[in-house]
């Protein structure tokens, strides 16, 4: 039977001395004797994709060194962010250890690790896990990258969550694209702030830099485009969270463009903030030569200056440099989708191509239900539950048919069977959850 994910406080037992600031060391665990007592596990909880443990072993190293190898803007960056103290609209405020270490690592691999092919970074930190699911791990030598008849690169692994061999899909040669695995409600919106004013300052004040200062962050639909306009529109969530160190703000001119403004790029910076639907239409309506004439002379001009307005990929395309952002990036996971399709062709028109492809999502998978190859990051669900960042899930039982049996008055409770003991299990977690608050509420009475 499907099972759903609802958010719902749920007591779980505290890890002594654990804070959601600091780099786990300890982790919950079911015990295999029980349904629902929980083991306090030493160490911290290994990820199951192919990039991540070893990449999370050689970023403690560097954190705990200094940062060796970073520029001097990403090393204000970092001193400001973690070690210098904050407050915001009152409070103290701190970024969470896996904010942290998500930002790092993307820092890592690009100016200490200098990576630029995802194919190089299997090799360097890849490993599988055996099918039986132990902790043991095979060589990288079992990840098998291969370039097809069609120029796509493919990569054969096993994959664990599906318990088969399975061939996915690579980016691009020379495409940094890296995948971000974070919970929801663990603050992904905070590390795209983060990423961009790295390197939007990188860009300005690191010689021979070949970072962005020009961003497109992308929403899948309407619902994701509202919450992320709340926190980019007018800057607003540079100008209300530390992130941007105080004798720096000065330099901080950041253009936004919303969806649907008709408003060009500003050479010092432009944040395009979209639905890729518009990528979509914009590329329909893109203007195309009728005849040799217009091949040779291009475009008539525009006899009403006022009314015209560029296509929004067109204004894209003239930024001399571009990062771009996906939310909720499970979206994007087939190559043969047109989102894919347009930010390629972003990336082609471009003489150096992307700076950065950054996909964030609680479930970065592809069609086969595997997770991308390219993600960097691994911060669960569980992590997020034990760090108190977000609500313990309740699992529910989903009926799979969407209509009972035909019923008739002696076979009801056989036909909604599926129904009520749906219900029943769902009731009895209610029960146990607040007969405690019920019986201190009948003592006061």
């Amino acid at each position: 039977m499907p099972e759903a994910v609802i958010s719902y406080d749920k007591d779980l037992p505290e890890i002594p001395d654990h804070s959601a600031f600091t780099e786990p060391h300890r982790y919950l665990r079911k015990k295999p004797e029980t349904k629902d007592d929980f083991e306090i596990v030493e160490g911290r909880r290994t990820s199951r994709l192919i990039l991540v443990n070893k990449l999370r072993k050689a970023v403690h190293t560097w954190r705990e060194q200094g940062y060796p190898g970073a520029s001097n803007a990403t090393l204000r960056l970092l001193n400001y962010w973690f070690e210098e103290d904050h407050l915001v609209n009152g409070k103290l405020w701190r970024y969470y250890f896996g904010q942290r270490e998500a930002i790092e690592t993307l820092i890592y691999l690009t100016e200490v690790e200098k990576n630029t092919d995802i194919a190089d970074l299997i090799q360097s930190f890849g490993e599988v896990f055996y099918p039986d699911g132990s902790q043991e791990r095979l060589e990288s030598s079992d990840l098998k990258v291969e370039t097809a008849v069609d120029g796509k690169r493919r990569l054969l692994r096993y994959v664990p969550e599906v318990q088969s061999d399975q061939t996915q899909d690579l980016p691009a040669e020379n495409l940094r694209r890296y995948a971000f695995k974070m919970a929801t409600g663990s603050g992904k919106t905070v590390v795209m702030a983060m990423a961009i004013v790295w390197s939007y300052f990188h860009r300005k004040l690191t010689a021979g830099s070949n970072l962005a200062t020009n961003f497109l962050v992308l929403a899948p639909n309407v619902i994701v485009y509202q919450r992320l306009e709340k926190d980019f529109a007018d800057n607003r969530i540079f100008h209300e969270l530390p992130l941007i160190p105080p004798e720096w703000k000065s330099r901080w001119n950041m253009k936004v463009i919303l969806r649907g403004d008709a408003n060009e790029p500003d050479a010092s910076g432009t944040l395009f903030l979209t639905n890729i639907q518009q990528i979509y239409a914009s590329r329909s309506t893109e203007w195309k030569p009728e005849n040799p004439v217009q091949r040779i002379l291009g475009r008539a001009p525009v006899k009403d200056l006022n009314s015209y307005r560029r296509p929004i990929l067109d204004r894209i395309k003239s930024c001399p440099n571009l990062c771009v952002v996906n939310d909720e990036a499970h979206h994007v996971h087939d190559e043969d989708l047109k989102w894919h399709q347009a930010l390629m062709e972003i990336h082609d028109s471009m003489s150096s191509g992307l700076a950065h492809w950054l996909d964030f999502s609680a479930t970065p998978k592809d069609q086969n239900g595997t997770y991308f190859p390219w993600i960097i990051c691994d911060y669960p669900l569980a992590q997020a539950v034990e760090d108190r960042i977000v609500k313990a899930p309740l699992i529910v039982h989903r009926v799979k048919r969407d209509d009972p049996y035909k019923v008739t008055k002696d076979n009801v409770i056989e036909a909604y069977q599926d129904w009520l003991l749906a219900a029943l299990a769902r009731w009895r977690e209610h029960f146990n959850a607040y007969k405690i608050g019920r019986a201190s509420c009948r003592e006061r009475v």
